[in-house]
């Protein structure tokens, strides 16, 4: 069977472009290697009764007009300050409108000349910085101890936040499967794409792992950008300004997660932040686990009683700049065991009584999130937030290779939005007529 377009990855980004395309008419078809689909919209039951989001409690706020089209049922998002919301909205309407273009401007000119023009929102790095100390925790919390991450007008944008309204990231990522499936998008679990097809200077469908062929009109992949272009091409079928990108395109993944089982619930409500000392920076830097990591504690099962027994709780910790690759090995258990006591060690003395509640504990790397994602490093940014690789700096949906698009959060409009790299590559990939 040949396919107007196969998607690679069916987290909210593949999902959102199967419903988009399938809805203009299109026949779509989603390849996912693991066994559910959802990618990071997942709720995992780690310890009997408790349930928790593996990889992280909030994503990026879903486009309102997406979430209308796909019927998606969330939690408001929290308010941000009226500048940033403009900037973000600015942001993504350029995206989109970039992603629409059918001449070689905008995004596609980025791989044949020089990047776009300053978009909305690049200057907040220098001109709104002494203004969100705030939000700084929550923009930097997950990623590398960096000041210029912190700084980064893209983490500040990709900061408002939406979650199911019940039963985790989980109940979230099956709406997007019941929106895909419901415009008519087929999704094929356990299916590995190993290799973009080319036939005539252009995608013509993916090779899986198993050694079958889905052929189809075009290819979107939602992997991150080290992922689309040197794991999925031979070296010698991409142009060399391509591959170069690709190969200088900064990946640090350093998150860890914790997720705890309690007796009873935390006696606080909202979610704790520590900060990390001065020693943590240069401990990520040489790949050292940190003596006292950035944290924030956060009781889920306060805002959904479905993720733990009654009269039980469930937990989870967010570690910041923690290291992909360690300097003396890999992530044996016994680092996996001393990271998590640092970590407990610090909320004890922040909320004392805590570590005897515990009954289960459940240790996310990221090596973790490499393996089960797919995401270079563990990052799940899609590339370092840093001011070279935002907004415009980062890739749109169009390549130099007809008929392969990017529709991950490496792209433009990766961290703006939950589905809205799908949504662009979607975009992009009708306005070329690819069908």
């Amino acid at each position: 069977m040949r396919y107007d377009a196969a998607i690679i990855g069916a987290g909210a980004d593949g999902l959102t472009a199967a419903a988009t395309l399938a809805t203009a008419g299109l026949k779509v078809v989603v390849l996912e290697r693991s066994a559910r689909a959802g990618g990071r919209l997942s709720t995992l039951e780690f310890h009997p009764g408790h349930f928790a989001s593996p990889f992280t409690d909030t994503v990026t706020e879903v486009p309102p007009a997406i979430a209308r089209a796909l019927n998606l049922k969330l939690r408001a998002a929290p308010a941000l300050p009226a500048p940033l919301r403009a900037d973000r909205h600015g942001a993504l309407a350029r995206a989109f409108s970039e992603a629409v273009e059918t001449r070689p401007s905008g995004a596609l000119a980025r791989w044949l000349a020089a990047p776009a023009p300053s978009w909305p929102g690049e200057a907040l790095a220098t001109q709104q910085l002494a203004a969100w100390p705030e939000l700084r925790e929550s923009a930097s919390m997950g990623r590398a101890l960096d000041l210029e991450l912190a700084g980064s007008a893209l983490a500040l944008l990709s900061l408002p936040r939406a979650e199911a309204l019940s039963g985790g990231l989980g109940a979230l990522g099956e709406d997007f499967v019941r929106a895909a499936e419901a415009a008519g998008a087929e999704i094929r679990l356990g299916q590995e794409a190993v290799e973009v097809v080319i036939a005539e200077a252009r995608a013509a469908g993916v090779a899986l792992a198993d050694g079958g062929r889905v052929m189809a009109g075009a290819v979107i992949s939602t992997l991150d950008l080290k992922q689309s272009l040197m794991s999925l091409f031979p070296r010698s079928a991409l142009p060399a300004r391509m591959l170069e990108e690709a190969r200088n395109w900064r990946m640090a993944g350093a998150s860890a997660r914790l997720l705890l089982a309690l007796k009873r619930p935390l006696r606080r409500e909202t979610p704790l932040l520590l900060a990390a000392d001065d020693q943590a920076r240069a401990a990520f830097r040489r790949g050292v686990l940190p003596m006292t990591p950035s944290l924030r504690l956060d009781p889920v099962s306060r805002r959904d009683a479905s993720l733990a027994p009654p009269g039980a709780a469930t937990a989870t910790v967010t570690l910041s700049g923690i290291p992909h690759r360690l300097f003396d090995g890999g992530w044996t258990q016994e680092k996996r065991t001393a990271l998590a006591a640092r970590a407990l060690l610090r909320i004890e003395k922040a909320l004392p009584g805590t570590v005897a509640t515990i009954t289960g504990v459940r240790v996310v790397t990221p090596p973790d999130m490499e393996a089960l994602l797919g995401a270079t490093a563990g990052d799940l940014d899609g590339g370092n937030l840093a001011p070279d690789q935002m907004l415009s700096l980062r890739p749109g949906p169009r390549t130099a290779l007809p008929g392969f698009y990017l529709g991950g959060r490496s792209t433009q409009a990766g961290a703006l939005g939950t589905g809205a790299a799908g949504f662009a590559a979607a975009a992009a990939l009708m306005a070329e007529g690819a069908r």
